[in-house]
């Protein structure tokens, strides 16, 4: 994995890769955002923009989905977004 996450500070995480690239990842709480239900909601933000955005759904069989939302002309891709959604356990 390209990707190590850094401990809990501030209200999320930071992750790193091996070529200097900085992801923060940040929970959102579910309630006031029309996702109720969802016990996990991370935003992944780079150089101060939303990149993607992971979830869990509540429920008794949990699925996780992570949706990328930048545009393409970023030194991220949506293989580093599953990379960090791996090394998150959101399950727990």
């Amino acid at each position: 994995m390209k990707w190590q996450l850094k401990g809990w500070m501030s209200g999320g995480y930071c992750a790193t890769r091996e070529d200097g690239e900085i992801v923060f990842i940040y929970r959102r709480p579910n309630w006031g955002t029309g996702m109720c239900g969802l016990r996990g909601f991370y935003e992944l933000r780079s150089r101060g923009l939303l990149i993607g955005k992971i979830t869990a759904e509540d429920s008794w069989k949990p699925r996780v989905k992570a949706e990328w939302l930048a545009d393409g002309n970023r030194a991220l891709n949506e293989v580093d977004l599953l990379e960090i959604t791996a090394a998150i356990n959101l399950l727990n």
